[in-house]
């Protein structure tokens, strides 16, 4: 604690009495930093890095020209990723494991539904492809039967499956994060893409669980022509982007405590020297403007 220490006799050199009132206050503010702080670089708790980095790579992608690739769908059919782009029509492109038993039938549920309330307004317009990323375990059979929990017309909501080398670059040009747990399961984010009919990535849709309906807002935009510009952040927006992150696993932003206390502790020794130093001036000078408007004696 030896940095506290320093901190301490700088503050109290600044303040001398006002700091001892508060010097329990001043502790107790260091401790929670200092506990709540991330753990060090190589430390093994590394989900709030995963989770940015995985964040990162799906902004990334926005932007991306896709490459051609060769899949095979429900039907055993083998197609071209650009197939789809000589109808001048966006693409919504997803990802599951078909084994996997609760969180992937969820996701696709939630964007069949999305799907159809878009085409509600949108019509056949748009065309919908999620494949498995499991190279392992997912095969034609199993995406087919997969498929089949939620439709039965593939016309406009494809599944298929590709080899190993295929999925690794799609996914990484996607930004798609997945990682293979010790159990075989997958860790991965809840996420879909929307591309463009000339084959860039135009925009994520995370969340579509409890976002879905910015899948039509993201269709909207690209069938209409009409592409919003993207300004600056505003103020609150980058306090979001500082003292929040993206958890895929709970689908909602979550305070970032140890930025968040990070910023409320400096925010207090900032205020306290602050006062130290000029809140005298500051209240003589209130005196003085106050004595000035009174009338003169007669």
């Amino acid at each position: 604690m030896e940095t506290g220490k320093l901190m301490e006799r700088i503050l109290f050199d600044c303040l001398g009495a006002p700091f001892r009132a508060g010097r329990p206050l001043f502790w107790v503010l260091l401790c929670a930093a200092i506990f709540l702080s991330p753990p060090a670089a190589g430390s093994q708790q590394i989900d709030t890095e995963t989770l940015r980095k995985a964040v990162l790579a799906a902004e990334w992608a926005e932007g991306v020209q896709l490459d051609n690739y060769r899949l095979v769908d429900q039907d055993g059919v083998e197609f071209e990723l650009y197939d789809y782009f000589k109808d001048d029509r966006p693409l919504v492109i997803g990802f599951i494991y078909t084994r996997c038993p609760h969180i992937c039938p969820t996701i696709t549920g939630a964007l069949k539904k999305a799907v159809d309330e878009a085409r509600k307004e949108l019509g056949d317009s748009f065309d919908v492809l999620t494949i498995g990323f499991d190279t392992d375990h997912d095969t034609v059979e199993s995406i087919r039967n997969y498929g089949l929990r939620f439709t039965d017309d593939f016309k406009r909501f494809r599944f298929a499956v590709g080899d190993r080398e295929t999925i690794e670059k799609l996914t990484k040009q996607l930004g798609f994060f997945h990682r293979r747990k010790d159990d075989g399961s997958f860790d991965h984010i809840d996420m879909v893409s929307i591309v463009k009919p000339d084959g860039q990535v135009y925009r994520q849709v995370y969340s579509i669980r409890t976002q879905g309906y910015k899948l039509k807002e993201r269709l909207s935009e690209i069938i209409s022509g009409q592409i919003p510009e993207e300004g600056p952040p505003s103020l609150i927006d980058q306090i979001k982007y500082f003292c929040y992150r993206y958890d895929p696993y709970s689908d909602s932003y979550v305070i970032d405590w140890p930025v968040f206390i990070g910023f409320f502790v400096q925010f207090v020794v900032i205020m306290i020297i602050i006062v130290a130093v000029w809140g005298g001036r500051f209240v003589a000078f209130i005196k003085r403007l106050a004595g000035g408007g009174k009338s003169a004696p007669s």
